[in-house]
């Protein structure tokens, strides 16, 4: 009996940093952002940016990165960049988050003013605790959270910081959403691939 409270003291931080799982709300959070402005290459920040504020109005990708300026990172982004359109018809708002600040949105060819995606700034890793997200080097696991319209995690996904993301596997994911959201029923694989790719 005497293990008991030892037990449950190293069970808080797992509760209270799990990570979202499929079907339940997003857990909401305010923070800066920096939002793409046409023309204006280091965008507009905003201070006080609540993530709930795109519930019932559009689908969120959240995208988590250790270092926005690595190898992997900065290719995945200019990935999405260049079929963030496709995105944006499925009806989802793109947010990127990571901890080490925005420098490489100050240059090409990912510059926030362009790349037209809402870049979030977590600098004390607030986020990414609250998410569960945070690596024992203080730096985030690499990150996907779908979010439906009404503000649900449709999928999660969490991977290590040495394997990227397929933006076509993405689009894929996001297409079966916004089918299942507005039409119901399920889909196989093969049915997903048709869905994007047709």
């Amino acid at each position: 009996m005497k293990y008991i409270p030892l037990f449950i003291a190293a069970l808080i931080p797992a509760l209270v940093s799990a990570v979202p799982l499929p079907e339940t709300m997003a857990p909401d959070f305010e923070t800066t952002a920096v939002l793409p402005v046409k023309g204006k290459p280091e965008g507009r920040v905003v201070d006080n940016f609540k993530l709930s504020s795109l519930f019932g109005k559009k689908r969120i990708l959240l995208l988590s990165y250790p270092q926005h300026c690595t190898y992997i990172c900065a290719t995945e982004l200019i990935a999405i960049k260049d079929k963030l359109d496709r995105f944006r018809e499925l009806g989802f708002e793109v947010l990127v988050l990571a901890t080490d600040g925005a420098p490489m949105f100050k240059s090409k060819p990912t510059e926030i003013g362009k790349a037209g995606f809402i870049k979030l700034l977590d600098p004390e890793a607030k986020i990414l605790k609250q998410y569960g997200l945070q690596s024992e080097d203080g730096l985030s696991f690499r990150a996907t959270f779908y979010m439906g319209i009404d503000g649900k995690v449709r999928i999660t996904e969490v991977l290590g910081n040495t394997i990227g993301r397929d933006v076509d596997d993405m689009l894929r994911k996001a297409a079966t959403i916004k089918f299942v959201e507005e039409d119901g029923g399920l889909l196989t694989l093969p049915a997903q691939s048709a869905l994007y790719f047709n």
